[in-house]
């Protein structure tokens, strides 16, 4: 079954909801605060991207991701 827009959209929301939260409770601060750090992220770049398909990863994925980036270890994301 193929996603439609819709359901990628929902998607990609949902995981970003789930990032914010985790980037909010990580680093004590406010959710919007969490947001504009999220938007500035190569990971969020990707999420946005829809070839890329992470929208189809979980949102712990993403998570782990977004981790991998922030210490600058982007190993894992290449994909052979």
């Amino acid at each position: 079954m193929k996603a439609t827009s819709v359901n990628i959209n929902k998607s990609i929301q949902a995981i970003s909801v789930y990032l914010v939260h985790r980037i909010s409770q990580e680093e004590h601060c406010m959710e919007e605060e969490a947001l504009k750090r999220l938007l500035k992220t190569m990971t969020y770049e990707l999420l946005q991207d829809r070839e890329s398909g992470l929208y189809a990863e979980s949102p712990e994925c993403v998570w782990s991701m977004l981790q991998d980036e922030k210490i600058g270890n982007k190993e894992p994301w290449i994909k052979e």
